[in-house]
């Protein structure tokens, strides 16, 4: 006679045991990995319905996952509105074509704080007549670009002053060529030398020659449009684009620039020092194809004004 199975055994129950020690194994994984992971799948109508997710998404999004699978919609309530519509079209077209989705996006939390975060997701192979579940993660890459934006102000800007540094200066200052050619506008560059700066250095110190120059750039600043651009050149020399200017008004900002350094009390460690400056002034023409054929043009004015007796604006 076969004997039933004793009481005492576990065999039965170790098959769910397995699978609960499985669920587990995965929740602590999920936990541990700074990672929000998720699955989703999308209806006939395309409308995305989240199946699962992580509890990181507490600590990315500050939403409990729960809340993500009752209502998905929430998240797409979060993200930028000045990246939404390029989210939307992204997210169409790998679910059209079934490819892996990945992007960049900025979030807005709850608490108003911003975050960029990347999204990348993977659809699975479908089982049956079951729609395809899509799965992917989002994590944090907020410091990654806050990396990326200083690295590019670095390849661009003055680091001392702020400005917009020489090789920005040119491509810019190509743009406005062929803006000028196309729409037939007046355009005038000025460059700028601070009188007698290597004695300011020699006498004060490098410290006092940053102060200086640094100072400087916001009083040149102070005088100029949204649309005018100032860069530092190098050393103690500035440039400056007026788009839209006649070269009669590009000589009054100049002129208005040359009296504001003249005027103000620089003073480091209680140290007055004497600041002016020469000033170049050409306008572009229409012969014009190069930004170093009118640089020269300003500089040679420039040079003409320093032979003249120095803080004086000349044009050429």
């Amino acid at each position: 006679m076969k004997k039933g199975p004793s009481k005492h055994s576990t065999q039965p129950d170790d098959p769910i045991r397995e699978l609960q020690a499985k669920a587990d194994r995965f929740d602590r994984f999920t936990r541990n990995v700074p990672a929000m992971l998720y699955d989703y799948v999308i209806d006939q109508q395309g409308a995305s319905h989240c199946l699962y997710c992580s509890a990181y998404s507490l600590e990315l999004l500050g939403v409990p996952p729960g809340d993500f699978v009752r209502d998905m919609r929430k998240f797409w309530d979060m993200i930028h509105p000045d990246d939404l519509l390029a989210f939307r079209k992204a997210d169409q077209t790998s679910n059209k074509q079934s490819e892996v989705f990945s992007m960049d996006v900025r979030v807005v939390l709850a608490s108003g704080e911003e975050k960029w975060i990347r999204i990348s997701s993977k659809r699975n192979p479908p089982v049956g007549d079951a729609p395809a579940i899509w799965s992917g993660y989002m994590i944090d890459i907020s410091e990654t670009k806050k990396l990326e934006k200083m690295l590019q102000e670095q390849a661009s800007h003055d680091f001392l002053t702020g400005l917009v540094n020489r090789h920005y200066f040119h491509e810019y200052f190509h743009s406005e060529l062929m803006r000028k050619e196309r729409y037939q506008s007046h355009s005038v560059l000025l460059m700028l030398d601070l009188d007698h700066f290597k004695t300011i250095n020699d006498e004060f110190g490098h410290d006092a020659g940053d102060y200086v120059l640094k100072t400087v750039s916001k009083l040149i600043q102070a005088q100029m449009r949204a649309v005018d651009v100032l860069a530092r050149w190098g050393g103690e020399e500035f440039c400056i684009l007026l788009p839209e200017t006649t070269q009669a008004a590009a000589g009054a900002v100049a002129e208005r620039i040359r009296a504001s350094l003249e005027q103000y009390l620089f003073e480091y460690q209680r140290v007055p020092i004497k600041v002016t400056t020469s000033i170049g002034l050409t306008a572009l023409t229409a012969r014009d194809k190069r930004i170093e054929e009118v640089v020269q043009r300003a500089d040679q004015a420039l040079y003409q004004a320093k032979r003249d007796g120095r803080n004086r604006v000349t044009s050429r």
